[in-house]
């Protein structure tokens, strides 16, 4: 059984190839989150990080953001553990200036705020990629911090079939089954689906009130992707993905109170897409709907009804395009539209002048958005010189009226790279970048502004045979951007701020004898206009993750150091506001009892680190975990 080790450029981590395959080099690594389009990594001007499978398999995450961690650039928050509220924060940007895709298609909500990122399934993941820095040129508002595709397509012609269980500490179970195969000459069918739960621990400890208190996690998860090859020009895609999550969390008990009660949230999607591309020798078109149902529903004991239900329908539309003129000159233009819908069963709990509660109405229930956005990019390659220049303008129609203090707004970028050499490469670039506020901002400001950014980046990187590095600085200046004040125990409000996010990123891979290495130490200087540090964000970061293997062991240590960083956002911030730097260690083990059968052990927080990632909520003890992945 041969182990070969690679450490792959622009790749977030080493990757260990349990297999007896060519290492592809970074020539060979395809990415679609750039341009909408595959091309080679090579040629991505934009920062840009990948996550395979294999990596996924090999790290034994049990979360997407176990994984996002890991990633350059990505701080995580939880509020407790498996399956609890989760943000991520690229670049010191806020956790909703992260735009998310799922196979390309947005996922954000207009209407309410953020995407469920820790209860998207891993099972039906094939690989993440991340663009770092602004990408609203191509993809519109949220996207000030960077784009995050979630791809869960395979290709025609793989093979995979796979069950996986497990469990761990918590009374933590899981099982999980992946088949893709080609069912004929031209059709490609994958089906994944499994379960994943937890009894969980007191996420929110509140000492005398709710001692003995457990806030656990179930969550099941189905999905279909068909793939058929109509002709040798044009393909057809569709896919139904569903999940049904339940999250126990600790919640004061405003309408039973003075105590603490444990609460339900309830997050139901479900997503159907079609695709159609179009490739030929220049021009490659594809045309995208997708329709998402998705119910997030709150309860407690005691309150016959939810005390909160958010309904809302997304629908989109994408059409992209891209033309190839000559090897070094091409085009890309497209158009996006998309309407989102608050159902009018939506549900809120208000309280009175005397904090007495109520369940509600949603104040947006039965409201809707229209955006609608065209844009367009142009590539010139001359020599060893990259250009790239974009642009792209959205429309916004919304049916209250008063709730939309602009209706249209246009982004650019511009890009260069220069190759010096064949090892050496120097980027630099330039765009703007913009967030609507959501239904939920507006919920408790109605004279909200839209976030607007610009950012400027410059890029320095080095590949050779033994190992890469990655040197990027940056500076994204925020205009308006959204801060939610806590103002009591119940409520707050939303303002706008203006911002300042100033940083510097090396990201290196090499490897000690069989002993392959990638770190990552970051640097971010972010302020608002008063020189407050921004919420839940630290200026140092670092990452070192290690792999090894010998015989049929694969060995697997990760470090993670984050930085003192303020909790809530505060207007005059004291010692007391600020929680503290903490390092994690995580280890694991896969034992390869024969090429079909991986036994895999895992030590979250090895050394059994108190720290919190969100004040209030400690995160998880020393934790183990063991499964089985069996595959045939």
């Amino acid at each position: 059984m041969s182990h070969k080790y690679w450490v792959a450029g622009m790749l977030p981590m080493a990757v260990f190839a349990h297999a007896e395959t060519n290492t592809p080099s970074i020539d060979d690594t395809m990415v679609v989150t750039a341009s909408r389009f595959e091309q080679p990594v090579k040629d991505v001007i934009a920062p840009i990080n990948v996550v395979t499978r294999d990596q996924i398999e090999q790290s034994q995450a049990k979360t997407m953001t176990e994984v996002l961690r890991k990633m350059p650039g990505v701080e995580v928050t939880v509020n407790g553990g498996i399956g609890q509220q989760a943000s991520i924060f690229i670049r010191g940007t806020n956790s909703t200036h992260a735009l998310v895709l799922i196979d390309g298609v947005r996922m954000n909500q207009s209407l309410s705020s953020g995407t469920s990122i820790n209860r998207i399934p891993l099972n039906q993941v094939e690989r993440i990629e991340l663009i770092r820095g602004s990408g609203a040129a191509v993809y519109g508002s949220d996207a000030i911090g960077g784009v995050l595709n979630i791809i869960t397509r395979s290709e025609r012609g793989s093979e995979t079939k796979s069950i996986t269980v497990g469990a761990g500490s918590n009374e933590y179970r899981e099982g999980n089954f992946v088949a893709s195969s080609d069912i004929s000459e031209n059709g490609h069918l994958k089906i994944a689906a499994g379960f994943q739960e937890t009894d969980g621990f007191n996420v929110n400890p509140q000492l005398g009130q709710n001692d003995g208190d457990k806030h656990g996690f179930n969550g099941n998860q189905l999905m279909i992707n068909y793939e058929h090859l109509l002709s040798e020009n044009w393909t057809a895609f569709a896919s139904v993905r569903w999940f049904d999550n339940d999250a126990e969390y600790n919640r004061y008990d405003s309408f039973n109170g003075p105590g603490y009660v444990v609460a339900n949230g309830n997050s139901e999607s479900t997503v159907y897409t079609l695709r159609t591309d179009f490739v030929s020798e220049q021009l490659a078109s594809s045309w995208t709907f997708s329709h998402q149902e998705s119910a997030n529903t709150d309860t407690q004991p005691s309150v016959d009804t939810p005390f909160s239900l958010l309904d809302i329908d997304l629908t989109t539309f994408q059409w992209a395009n891209r033309l190839t003129l000559s090897e070094s000159f091409s085009l890309l233009a497209g158009a996006d539209w998309r309407r989102e819908k608050m159902n009018g069963n939506s549900r809120d709990t208000a309280f009175d002048a005397s904090f007495t509660p109520s369940i509600v109405t949603h104040p947006f229930a039965g409201e809707d958005r229209e955006i609608y956005g065209v844009y367009g990019s142009a590539n010139y390659e001359i020599g060893d010189l990259q250009l790239q220049a974009s642009a792209r303008h959205d429309r916004y129609d919304s049916s209250y009226e008063s709730a939309e203090s602009f209706d249209d707004y246009t982004t650019w970028s511009l890009g260069a790279g220069y190759r010096i050499g064949d090892e050496h490469r120097v980027t630099a670039s330039v765009g703007t970048a913009f967030k609507a506020p959501t239904f939920s901002d507006l919920d408790s400001n109605l004279f909200l502004e839209p976030e607007e950014s610009l950012n400027l980046e410059l890029g320095i990187s080095g590949f050779y045979s033994a190992f890469y590095w990655q040197l990027a600085f940056y500076d994204n200046d925020v205009d308006n951007l959204i801060y939610y004040i806590k103002e009591n125990q119940f409520s707050g409000n939303s303002y706008n701020v203006d911002a300042r996010i100033r940083g510097v990123e090396l990201e290196t891979g090499f490897s000690t004898g069989p002993v392959s290495h990638t770190v990552v130490l970051e640097y971010k200087d972010h302020e608002d206009s008063k020189g407050i540090q921004l919420a839940r964000r630290a200026k140092e970061n670092a990452k070192w993750l290690m792999e090894y293997g010998i015989n049929d062991f694969d060995f697997s240590l990760s470090y993670l150091y984050t930085g003192k960083r303020m909790d809530l956002p505060s207007l005059a911030p004291t010692e007391d506001d600020y929680l503290a730097a903490y390092s994690l260690w995580d280890f694991g083990v896969t034992y390869w009892a024969t090429p079909e059968v991986a036994l895999r052990g895992r030590v979250d927080n090895l050394f059994d680190e108190t720290y919190e990632t969100t004040g209030g909520y400690p995160a998880p003890e020393r934790a183990y975990y063991v499964s089985m992945d069996y595959r045939f």
